[in-house]
């Protein structure tokens, strides 16, 4: 009896031992897994009859997302079946399958086989056979980068189709397929001679199918003809569609304010409301929209958004006092630096002072700027911003070196619910000019007929942008600029919106192309003369 139980707790540590368990720690594994090719089915064989193919790998592998990873070109009539035993990945074709005559096939596996420990994909793991007595031999490559950076992107599908219908990137898997690398290149092999429709994907759900609004997506301006005397070479630029407009968070709850967040920048937006004395100011801040508004009288009303026909809402404003609230409330600066004594100053710009709500009017009696060295007030021209009401400019001829001294008594600056401000006061000191550098910008090879939106960077940061029409060259002085890498970016503004516009498969309308040129580093106390050709 003895010796029967141990036989079976025998048995059963020898079970537990043939469990596959990952090894732990160590380090990371970052090597794919790789077929061994005389323990797998001989790959790119000509004459092939269906069998089974199996695959076997150096290591354990696990599978993931079969259904839509594994696609087979051209596409099988049933769904074929894919499972593993050990290291050895099994693909058996329906038994109903029937392979077409003098047709090559390639079985791409994506990211389907990965290795058990880190998940790492095997890499660019086909399978190609031919029913007749050659494989074809024709390829397809090309290139895809980001439309507004110009930047390889990895990981893009280009899909391939012998349906010529736009319809067929939302509705059919590919009859060819390749993965961009690093470099944002990529190549299809084995491909036959043919007219095709090509399709860039950034593919979110991994489904081989255009069908989210935020996946990415290019396309070359026509149809790709494949014959063996050519060898097309494409470069696809990459976007994402303008997503139909919504409203993500909607702020009613405070009087006199609304903040409406949208699900991306706000173009081209008609605002109207039902009229019940509030005067509505409106603020746009890339994807906010800010409205201000003020009643002699409280009662609820309605403000009305529409962009085009695509997009229209109602925002119900309830009842809300306005004698609660100003108990409370208050006119504040909201550009108050902290931990700083003084706040440096560019003697080519203006001072700016942000409120937290708009301003419309000011009092120059109750407003002072003074200059230290002279111990004199200067005077300034103060103007509201026209753009935000919530900001207030003092342009003035700074000298260099000294300390200006802003004072504004309470009661300078009032905003349009009858609110004032405490007193405010704040030193600045005026910068030497030699800090600063210079920039003489010229841009030539521009065509006369085109509108383009020029934009000067200072690392990530906009510095200025212009817009220039109806000359090949256009020259720009800027002065007194921190010194840094700048770049400059152009776009074909086609439309003459003054802004970039990405594209749209359905008109078969490619993003409006932007050119981005590095300039030489500015120095302190240097002049930079940058010229740009266009063709470049």
């Amino acid at each position: 009896m003895l010796r029967y139980a141990f036989i079976l707790l025998t048995m059963a540590g020898l079970s537990a031992c043939a469990n596959i368990v990952p090894p732990l720690g160590g380090e990371e594994d970052k090597t794919p897994p790789e077929v061994v090719p005389e323990r797998s089915t001989p790959n790119f064989q000509t004459n092939f009859t269906k069998q089974r193919i199996e695959l076997t790998f150096n290591e354990w592998v696990t599978l993931e997302d079969v259904f839509n990873q594994v696609v087979v070109s051209p596409p099988l009539q049933y769904r074929n079946n894919v499972t593993l035993k050990g290291r050895t990945l099994r693909f058996d074709f329906d038994e109903r399958e029937t392979l077409r005559e003098q047709v090559t096939y390639t079985i791409n596996f994506g990211e389907a086989v990965k290795d058990l420990t880190e998940k790492n994909p095997a890499e660019n793991l086909r399978f190609v056979f031919s029913t007749g007595g050659e494989l074809d031999s024709l390829s397809l490559s090309g290139i895809v980068v980001d439309a507004q950076t110009g930047e390889p992107v990895e990981k893009v599908l280009f899909l391939v189709y012998d349906n010529l219908v736009d319809s067929v990137v939302r509705t059919e898997r590919p009859f060819y397929f390749a993965r961009t690398d690093k470099a944002g290149s990529f190549q299809i092999e084995n491909m036959r001679a043919g007219t095709f429709k090509g399709f860039a994907l950034k593919d979110v759900d991994f489904n081989y199918r255009y069908n989210l609004p935020n996946e990415q997506i290019g396309f070359p301006d026509s149809l790709l003809v494949v014959r063996a005397d050519s060898a097309p070479m494409l470069r696809i630029r990459l976007f994402e569609e303008v997503r139909t407009l919504r409203i993500l968070e909607r702020e009613t709850n405070r009087y006199g304010y609304i903040k409406l967040t949208f699900n991306r920048e706000i173009h081209d937006l008609t605002i109207s409301y039902e009229d019940v004395g509030q005067a509505p100011q409106y603020e746009y801040d890339k994807d906010t929209l800010h409205v201000w508004y003020n009643q002699s009288v409280p009662q609820a009303w309605a403000l009305y958004v529409q962009q085009d026909t695509l997009f229209y809402d109602t925002i119900r404003v309830p009842v809300l006092s306005k004698s609660d609230w100003l108990e409370t409330a208050a006119l504040l600066q909201t550009n108050r630096r902290s931990g700083s004594s003084t706040i440096p100053l560019n003697p080519d710009k203006y001072i700016l002072l942000q409120f937290n709500h708009p301003i419309v009017a000011f009092d120059t009696a109750l407003i002072r700027v003074y200059e230290d060295t002279l111990q004199k007030v200067v005077m300034p021209i103060i103007t509201i911003d026209s753009v935000s009401a919530r900001q207030v400019r003092f342009t003035y001829p700074w000298a260099e070196g000294p300390n200006y001294q802003l004072e504004a008594l309470p009661g300078a600056f009032r905003d349009r619910f009858g609110l004032y401000n405490d007193t405010i006061q704040i030193t600045y000191r005026s910068e030497f000019r030699k800090a600063f550098g210079n920039l003489k910008l010229t841009i030539e090879g521009l065509n006369a007929a085109i509108n383009y939106v020029i934009q000067l960077y200072n690392g990530s940061n906009l510095v200025e942008t212009f817009q220039h029409q109806g000359d090949a060259v256009v020259v720009r002085q800027f002065k007194t600029l921190p010194p840094g890498e700048y770049s400059v970016q152009i776009i074909e503004d086609f439309n003459k919106n003054g802004r970039w516009d990405t594209g749209n498969y359905d008109f078969r309308r490619q993003p409006e192309r932007i050119f981005v040129k590095k300039l030489d580093a500015l120095r302190a106390n240097w002049e930079v003369e940058a010229k740009v050709l266009l063709e470049e």
